[in-house]
């Protein structure tokens, strides 16, 4: 039991962990000049890709991402990846951060919804619970009183669209780690996504070397660590508490604008963060 229950809270700080640092991939970004979304995102895969390939063969464990079975399944967590992440910065342009990361954070919505479904996983009444108290947390972070919903909509529905593939990526990740470690998960998913965002991602050389500083620490920290941890975390935790664990990243992106960029936080963001920390809490009692 102690050793199940050091495996269980090892997943738990991987994903919190890796929540925090997603936080700074939006302050990384935002320091970034002359890029459109599509750029920023095809030079983070693709200086992901190549700084985890050498790390790895570096230190001899290039083993840690050989392909097995599930190949498929493997392609749609990459497509799933990238449907994410670009749905996620079309919703930034088109409607505003704080209507994308409403959006993206209903995650954990569909993943309680179709999790038992999908993964047999039983909805447990403390998860429920906890995705409540989290969701209300986002809410009062992004303040979505203030939204006038009908200038968006394509904003709206690229939020919605990332969301939903966020979702299914969680869940597609949960099923591979039967499989592959996060780091296989991690690799192979930057590499595809870089395929996939090649046609439209390559901007002009002196653009990319102005802010390349920004662009390998936003391929290093929020995305090859923050992705590797989180779904090594995913392979030891139900996929429900991840997803529920990852709306950290809202609170640690507040806070972290609040320490790097000197933005001003509200109560109603002290009261969501709380939410939010309350149900991350309550997700981690579960046995």
């Amino acid at each position: 039991m102690k050793c199940l229950n050091r495996i269980t809270f090892s997943g738990y700080g991987e994903i919190i962990t890796a929540s925090v640092l997603w936080g700074l991939a939006g302050i990384l970004a935002k320091m970034i000049t002359g890029m459109p979304a599509q750029g920023i995102i095809f030079y983070r895969v693709a200086f992901a890709s190549i700084i985890f390939f050498i790390v790895l063969l570096i230190s001899g464990n290039l083993n840690l991402i050989k392909l097995g079975d599930k190949k498929m399944y493997l392609l749609l967590f990459a497509v799933l990846q990238a449907a994410t992440m670009m749905a996620y910065f079309v919703s930034i342009l088109n409607a505003s951060v704080s209507v994308a990361v409403l959006l993206l954070y209903t995650a954990p919505v569909y993943v309680t919804l179709f999790s038992p479904w999908l993964l047999k996983e039983s909805s447990t009444k403390k998860g429920i619970i906890a995705l409540v108290l989290s969701f209300a947390g986002v809410i009062l972070i992004v303040d979505p009183g203030k939204l006038e919903f009908s200038r968006y909509s394509i904003g709206i529905l690229a939020g919605i669209i990332s969301g939903i593939a966020y979702a299914f990526q969680i869940m597609t990740s949960k099923y591979l780690s039967l499989r592959y470690s996060g780091y296989a998960q991690a690799f192979w998913g930057f590499v595809i996504a870089m395929l996939i965002l090649f046609p439209v991602g390559m901007m002009p050389m002196d653009v990319v070397i102005r802010n390349m500083n920004y662009i390998v620490l936003l391929a290093i920290f929020p995305t090859i660590l923050a992705v590797s941890l989180y779904f090594n975390g995913l392979k030891k935790v139900r996929a429900q508490s991840a997803s529920i664990l990852g709306l950290i990243e809202p609170v640690s992106a507040v806070i972290l604008a609040v320490l790097i960029l000197g933005e001003q936080i509200s109560t109603p963001e002290l009261i969501g963060g709380a939410l939010i920390l309350i149900g991350a809490a309550l997700v981690m009692k579960e046995k």
